[in-house]
């Protein structure tokens, strides 16, 4: 196959941190999150688009598919780290099969999951191993893009309802998960998640000695529990403005323009 597609050809290149690549990848998901912020009747009116949203995830799907087809072609060791129990890795297919599902109620619990994960990844492009313009890297955008992006975009679109018992919740969940991955890295010697004894991460935000283990696990853990607090603050802005959106069409006697329940009455099913 093409050089274009050998994702061991360019897996010794790490792209630096603040440089011009990562600067420019961080813009671009900063001006997609306006753009979504800006335009959410056009969003709300995408995703009631039943069709074009399941092609688009069946594709998406497909995408991964192939690029794990490629992780197994090319060998690119150690290949058992990488599936199924990355997060990133495992949580791009989970989110598209929700979404595809219309599964709500989990959507908006692996919501945090995903925005987290999805914004940790651009923050700290230590974990890229790719040459920008190869298809590794491009793959890695996209992945990280559409988990970063997925749901602020369901939240527009379905306006979830988000309960700090609820959050905490799935927050406690993924803090339990990612002890056990440690737990099963400390028995195996693997690197799941980048908690296991032999993990080159660096994190530059970070003390050099809190990403030594066994210190690698607080130390994330407490970064988690920081961006996973953000992420609510952000989604609960964004469902009491729905909310207060919601009330005022009800006092009016108003619909959505495309005739679908307001988002009070959605958020009440949900």
């Amino acid at each position: 196959m093409h050089e274009f597609f050998d994702l061991t050809e360019h897996s010794d290149v790490q792209i630096p941190m603040y440089g011009r690549t990562h600067l420019i990848t961080v813009l671009v998901m900063l001006l997609l999150l306006l753009a979504i912020l800006w335009r959410k009747q056009d969003v709300k009116h995408l995703l009631s688009r039943t069709r074009v949203v399941n092609t688009f995830l069946i594709a998406y799907l497909v995408l991964e598919a192939f690029y794990w087809s490629l992780v197994w072609g090319y060998r690119l060791e150690p290949l058992y780290e990488r599936f199924p129990l990355h997060l990133c890795g495992s949580l791009s297919i989970v989110m598209a099969a929700l979404v595809l599902a219309r599964n709500h109620r989990a959507i908006r619990f692996f919501s945090y999951w995903s925005v987290c994960a999805g914004f940790i990844s651009f923050a700290n492009p230590g974990f890229v191993f790719y040459t920008p313009g190869g298809w590794g890297f491009i793959h890695y955008l996209i992945r990280h893009y559409f988990l970063f992006l997925t749901p602020v975009m369901v939240q527009i679109a379905w306006g979830y309802r988000h309960t700090y018992r609820r959050f905490f919740i799935s927050m406690c969940t993924l803090i339990g998960y990612a002890f056990l991955i440690f737990l099963i890295d400390w028995a195996t010697g693997a690197n799941y998640m980048h908690l296991g004894r032999h993990n080159p991460l660096e994190v530059p935000f970070l003390p050099a000695a809190w990403t030594v283990w066994p210190w690698t696990y607080p130390s994330f853990v407490g970064v988690g529990i920081l961006l996973f607090h953000l992420a609510f603050l952000g989604f609960r802005s964004g469902s009491m403005q729905l909310a207060q959106t919601s009330t005022n069409r009800l006092r009016s006697g108003r619909q959505r323009p495309d005739g679908t329940p307001p988002p009070a009455a959605e958020r009440e099913r949900i």
